[in-house]
């Protein structure tokens, strides 16, 4: 009898799974984020044998998306979700469409994002930071192993649980790595490499608007509303700016730039101008500076981990 009940429940499951889905099978309940495209909703599906599960659903405008050329970075954020089943990556539940948008149902993380915490406690003590960083240099390397560079490493895109932990999110900029491919500036044998697919242009950037900031010193809390195709200017690397080619040492050059915010506050190349972020990562040896008080309360292994994500990633 328990084997039977557990047959029907799966049955039922897995009729809901394959039932075709509309935004009517929702119940929204809350209005946590907006985009170029849509917005993220937290939801809740109506009836059925799920329907106490809570979900975060992004709803974005396929007319706005064509407009800007973003169909395929949708797809790849679907393949990938619909290819990684790890603890690092958040869910996708369901996909769907209606005749005006695309609808990705996720899981639902409670704890907000990373770029959230930092706004409320400003920075974090070496301790948090390096449980934080182990965290998410285990999720770069899990989309790694699935042959992928994420591109858009940020806070923003780090969400936590309601125990803390961290999940990527946003895939939507991740690139499948081409394995007879190589960087044109001379990268190690082992670096897989690809070309950017539209890269950044930083001149536009500059003319996004941008809030205006409500402190003298620089942080990257000043949040500047650009819809670049590949990455934030804060935290891309100095070879994806070059377009020349690069690999996954992309990736590990964000989580320095993470690093360093989560240490001092703000990312160590923010200029009022994101053309001016872009020409200072180009010759950030000159640039890159820690600050006195940030540099005597934290460890010598601390300083050379971070230097060393910088340094030893990227092909420069």
């Amino acid at each position: 009898m328990m084997l039977m009940e557990v047959a029907d429940e799966e049955a039922d499951e897995e009729r809901e799974h394959r039932r075709r889905l509309s935004p009517s099978d929702f119940e929204k309940l809350a209005i946590v984020g907006r985009g170029a495209f849509g917005e993220v909703q937290i939801v809740r599906m109506k009836g059925g044998v799920l329907n106490d599960e809570i979900y975060a659903m992004k709803r974005m405008l396929k007319e706005a998306m064509i407009l800007k050329n973003q169909t395929g970075h949708i797809r790849a954020e679907r393949d990938i979700l619909t290819e990684s089943e790890n603890s690092w990556i958040v869910s996708l539940h369901y996909s769907f469409q209606d005749e005006r948008n695309l609808y990705m149902v996720l899981e639902y993380l409670p704890g907000g994002d990373l770029m959230g915490l930092l706004m409320r406690e400003n920075t974090f003590p070496e301790a948090a930071a390096r449980q934080y960083v182990a965290e998410i240099s285990s999720a770069i390397a899990s989309v790694h192993a699935l042959g992928y560079i994420h591109r858009d490493l940020k806070p923003d895109n780090i969400l936590l649980d309601y125990a803390g932990h961290i999940k990527l999110t946003d895939l939507g900029l991740c690139k499948k790595i081409e394995h007879d491919s190589m960087t044109a500036s001379g990268a190690s044998s082992d670096a897989l490499s690809v070309h950017a697919a539209g890269a950044m242009e930083c001149e536009d950037e500059g003319k996004m608007m941008k809030q205006p900031s409500s402190r003298g010193r620089p942080t990257h809390r000043d949040r500047i509303l650009a819809y670049s195709t590949v990455g934030t200017p804060d935290y891309v690397a100095p070879e994806v700016l070059l377009q020349q080619g690069y690999g996954m040492e992309c990736d590990w050059w964000s989580l320095g730039i993470i690093l360093y915010e989560c240490l001092v506050g703000y990312t160590p190349f923010y200029a009022d101008e994101p053309v001016t972020t872009c020409r200072k990562i180009l010759r950030w040896q000159h640039y890159f500076e820690i600050p006195d008080n940030v540099l005597s309360a934290i460890s010598p292994e601390c300083v050379s981990f971070m230097q060393a994500l910088l340094q030893g990633g990227a092909t420069r």
